[in-house]
């Protein structure tokens, strides 16, 4: 998280804006507060630290995939013992009135909200891939919250229903699991998106953004299941690309641009690195012996 968005930890209860408000806070010994209550929704997102939540009594330890929705006059806090590390979290609050509204165009946004506020459920647990979906979603409301862009409150507006919406469908589809095809293999969609897209933006943000999770979660996952960093991959299936059209006889100064090598002097180091020769010498052998890359390997 930027340190621009970092919030400065208040104890009021009180909304100071009509519709919503949303924090980052990032605090070092944090003295837990007394159980209150307020008006309007609070959600509630823990990042790091030793927490636990109190609400109506019940206390329950929270991990950081979870997410917590507290509704209106309902008594509740957060517990936490912070001696030795910083207690984040995301905390979000919306007004009841300006719920209703998003309600109207949105009906099926208050799976979360019924939930709570029906069947007393007020915590859900994640997994790891759900919880960097939702956490992407957070630090799209905070950025657009923090700028001064064109039409900004219609586009937070859309950031709180897209981050409600979200949050019930994943509830609704942990409560119906029939409902749902069996769950992707993020690592190989990934693989079957490079393949499609080779000469595409395929850095770790973009293929973050792409799949829904952070970049660092992106490497890891991939390196985990491939023995390979991403850039090594895409590196290697670039350089099988013009390698190919190398041995059909197409000129390298026509090809390795189409392959996502933005200037000829990265590709011919790395094509060197790869193959042992210059693609020069590469085409010139295999045109006079067609299985020797094949033999080679």
């Amino acid at each position: 998280m930027k340190k621009q968005y970092r919030s400065d930890f208040e104890t009021r209860q009180k909304m100071r804006k009509s519709d919503y408000e949303i924090f980052y806070y990032s605090d070092s010994h944090f003295q837990s507060v007394a159980v209150h209550e307020h008006d309007y929704y609070e959600f509630y997102f823990p990042v790091a630290g030793n927490i636990e939540m109190e609400i109506n009594g019940n206390t329950t330890p929270l991990n950081i995939h979870d997410a917590v929705l507290v509704p209106p006059h309902t008594g509740h806090r957060a517990i936490t013992e912070n001696n030795e590390r910083s207690y984040c979290r995301y905390v979000f609050w919306i007004s009841a009135p300006y719920y209703k509204k998003i309600l109207r165009a949105v009906p099926f946004m208050d799976y979360i909200v019924k939930a709570a506020e029906e069947e007393k459920r007020y915590i859900h647990h994640f997994s790891e891939t759900e919880n960097s979906l939702i956490q992407s979603k957070i630090l799209r409301l905070i950025e657009e919250d923090h700028s001064t862009r064109y039409a900004r409150d219609d586009f937070t507006g859309l950031c709180i229903t897209d981050l409600i919406m979200t949050l019930s469908r994943l509830v609704y589809e942990h409560d119906h699991p029939s409902s749902l095809r069996p769950p992707e293999d993020p690592v190989q969609a990934m693989i079957e998106y490079i393949e499609n897209n080779i000469d595409e933006d395929l850095s770790l943000e973009a293929l973050g953004e792409r799949f829904f999770l952070s970049k660092y979660h992106v490497a890891h996952i991939f390196r985990e299941r491939t023995g390979m960093t991403v850039h090594r991959y895409i590196t290697r299936k670039r350089l099988e690309r013009t390698a190919d059209d190398i041995k059909a006889g197409k000129s390298v100064s026509l090809v390795y641009q189409d392959y996502g090598f933005n200037d000829y002097s990265s590709f011919f180091r790395a094509f060197k690195k790869e193959y042992g020769s210059s693609h020069r010498d590469y085409q010139a052998v295999y045109l006079n012996d067609p299985s020797w890359p094949n033999a080679r390997q």
